[in-house]
C-alpha cells in the first residue's frame, strides 16, 4: 500500500513503513495509490485515490484539517501533537476529538525573536533545563519557548498518554513524560480508513 500526504511545504510518501520526504515539485507518477491534501493546489490526482472523505472522526471543531484526522484517526484516547510548521495539540477520548489548540513552529517561534532584534537572533537548546531560571539570551529563549509549550501540553492532558509526530517532535519528546514519538502517526490513521472504508464495501 502506497500513501501521500502533500502538504503545503513538502510532500511525504509512505510505503511498507518507510517514510520519504518529497519536495513540492515531486511529480508523481505511479498509479493506485491513496493520498490526502491540505494543498488547495495538489487537490485531484488522477492516477490515485483523495480519502479526505473516508475518516468517519466525531469533532465539535469546525474546519479541522484533513492532515489533523489523520493522526488523531488511530488514537482513541490521548494527545496528539503534530510538531511541524506550526505545533497542532489535539485531544482524543474514546474515540472522540474532543478539541484542539494551534501554536507557531519551533522555526516560526525563533524567526519571531530575530525580527525582534539580532541579539535574540540565536538557535534554540534542545537540551535547556525547565527546572532551572535562565542565566543567558540564548537559555532565556529557549526556556520560554519550551516552557510555554509545555506548560500548555501538560494542561490539557493530565493523565492521557501523549503522541508526538512531526519534524520536531523529537525534540519535545525530550520535556513530556508519558509521550512517545511516532512518525508514522498520519499514516496509520490513513491505514485505518482505508481498511474499514474496505469493510464496508466487503460483501455481506
Amino acid at each position: 500500500m502506497i500513501l501521500y500526504d502533500i502538504g503545503n511545504s513538502s510532500i511525504k510518501r509512505y510505503e511498507n513503513g518507510k517514510i520519504e520526504r518529497l519536495p513540492l515539485d515531486y511529480e508523481i507518477k505511479e498509479n493506485g495509490f491513496y493520498y490526502i491534501s491540505v494543498n488547495e493546489k495538489i487537490k485531484n490526482l488522477k492516477n490515485g485515490t483523495n480519502i479526505s472523505g473516508w475518516f468517519n472522526l466525531q469533532t465539535p471543531y469546525k474546519g479541522l484539517g484533513i492532515d489533523r484526522i489523520a493522526a488523531c484517526y488511530f488514537i482513541d484516547t490521548g494527545v496528539v501533537i503534530d510538531a511541524g510548521s506550526a505545533i497542532t495539540i489535539d485531544v482524543m477520548e474514546k474515540g472522540v476529538h474532543k478539541g484542539g489548540i494551534i501554536l507557531p513552529g519551533l522555526k516560526a517561534y525563533q524567526k519571531s525573536f530575530a525580527k525582534i532584534s539580532p541579539i535574540l537572533d540565536t538557535e534554540l537548546d534542545e537540551k535547556v533545563s525547565l527546572n532551572t531560571l535562565p542565566t543567558g539570551t540564548k537559555e532565556a529563549i529557549s526556556f520560554g519557548v519550551f516552557k510555554s509549550i509545555v506548560s500548555l501540553v501538560k494542561s490539557v492532558s493530565g493523565e492521557k498518554r501523549i503522541y508526538l509526530t512531526g519534524g520536531d517532535g523529537k525534540k519535545l519528546k525530550r520535556f513530556l513524560e508519558n509521550s512517545v514519538y511516532k512518525e508514522d502517526l498520519l499514516f496509520l490513521g490513513m491505514i485505518k480508513a482505508i481498511k474499514e472504508k474496505d469493510a464496508d464495501n466487503s460483501p455481506a
